[in-house]
This record gives structure tokens, C-alpha cells and sequence, in this order.
């Protein structure tokens, strides 16, 4: 098994167990149920609101490449993506601002 199926099994396992359904909200429109690992507050920013949050995806459980400014519904609060860091196993961290 390579170092990247490795990878994606272990993130499959992280958002079995650790995970939540969320609502993801594309551009484009229509929307998806997705599992994610969400995490409110993440690091401190300088420009105001002052703390971003993350939700960390399988791309493959999106229905299209994620966007900025795509959109996430989640515990009641909208999100909108402005920043994703993909990688090679095929997950993505996606850094949002509440709407």
C-alpha cells in the first residue's frame, strides 16, 4: 500500500470517528450533505473578525472541486470558504469566516 492510500484510509477513519454531517453549500448551487471534522476556532487573525474556523473534507465526498466563497451550513451557521489547502491523499482543510 503507497504512503498516499496510507493517507486517505486515515482520513476516512478521522471523519468516521470524529467527524460530522455538514451542509455544503456551492456557488454554483444545490447543496450536499458531507462529513467533515469541524473545528469553530482555529488560529487568531490580525484583520477582524479575529478567528477563523476549519472543516477538514474528503474532496471526493464534494460534489465539485471546492471554491472560495463556496458555502458551509453547519450547527445552524452559515460559512464561506475562503481558503482550502488540498493535498495528495485527496482531503482538503477548508478555512472559513462566518457569514
Amino acid at each position: 500500500m503507497s504512503f498516499a492510500e496510507s493517507t486517505a484510509r486515515l482520513d476516512e477513519a478521522c471523519l468516521r470517528v470524529f467527524g460530522k454531517d455538514v451542509t455544503y453549500l456551492p456557488q454554483a448551487g444545490g447543496q450536499t450533505t458531507i462529513r467533515g471534522v469541524f473545528e469553530s476556532t482555529r488560529e487568531p487573525e490580525d484583520a477582524s473578525p479575529g478567528v477563523y474556523a476549519v472543516l477538514f473534507v474528503r474532496r471526493a465526498d464534494l460534489p465539485a472541486a471546492p471554491l472560495r466563497g463556496d458555502e458551509v451550513e453547519i450547527d445552524g451557521t452559515t460559512y464561506k470558504v475562503f481558503e482550502i489547502e488540498a493535498d495528495t491523499s485527496g482531503s482538503a482543510v477548508l478555512r472559513m469566516r462566518q457569514v
